[in-house]
């Protein structure tokens, strides 16, 4: 809901109203929720200023976003960060290129979460993980589709990990978002411990099987490695 009053809190939450109105005071005190002219509360644009300060503290994002424009800039097309947080993928940035400056394509703001079985980037953040460690986060979240061609078996999807450790990089063949390719590379610090990933997306109509598969990979992990190499002087 976009607003709501004390006693719509009260209801949702299950708790007495004398005890919602001593939450929500606090929270307007605070500045985290706001009063309207009719009486109902929001969330205050406290939480953006916030979220924007939690982003900073990832290094991969002060020294990366740059890089993750110069992408989408060099390629006209979709370009982004992640990382992981309690095994999934946290999207820090997303970036377009002219050629999809007019696309709207959901789920792609900062802060979004999503499987990481589901993405490029994500899958390569799964390859630099042990095998256990990936099934422990098959375990907790399952495999579940985001369209046909996502992987939601056990067997193929190890089998693509280590496909994606032989080769460096991941494809996503339109398994998070039909009529979207990307091509997603880990981001590893110098010790080779896991930092987070960079993708470049794009529609198949340009992403096209020889750009998809031979032309962008090197480009994408050529923008990996000047992440990697600011990270080492951050």
């Amino acid at each position: 809901m976009e607003s709501a009053s004390v006693s719509e809190l009260a209801a949702e939450f299950d708790m007495p109203l004398s005890t919602m109105y001593e939450y929500v005071n606090t929270l307007e005190t605070i500045n985290y929720i706001t009063k309207k002219p009719n009486g109902r509360y929001c969330v205050s644009l406290s939480f953006l200023e916030i979220g924007n300060q939690v982003r900073r503290n990832y290094a991969i994002y002060r020294v990366g976003e740059s890089e993750t424009r110069r992408l989408a800039e060099e390629t006209g097309e979709f370009a982004g960060l992640m990382v992981k947080e309690d095994n999934l993928g946290v999207l820090l940035s997303m970036k377009k290129g002219d050629k999809v400056k007019r696309l709207q394509v959901s789920r792609t703001h900062p802060g979004v979460k999503s499987r990481l079985n589901t993405t490029a980037y994500g899958k390569a953040i799964l390859a630099q993980l042990s095998d256990k460690e990936i099934q422990d986060v098959i375990d907790q979240y399952g495999l579940h589709p985001r369209t046909d061609n996502t992987i939601t078996e056990i067997d193929p999807l190890f089998e693509e990990i280590e496909l994606i450790r032989q080769r460096g990089y991941a494809l996503d063949d339109e398994e998070c978002f039909d009529g979207m390719r990307g091509i997603g590379v880990p981001v590893v610090s110098q010790t080779d411990d896991l930092v987070g990933g960079i993708a470049l997306y794009g529609p198949p109509s340009r992403l096209t099987d020889d750009v998809f598969f031979k032309k962008y990979p090197s480009v994408v992990q050529e923008y990996a490695n000047i992440i990697q190499g600011n990270l080492e002087y951050s």
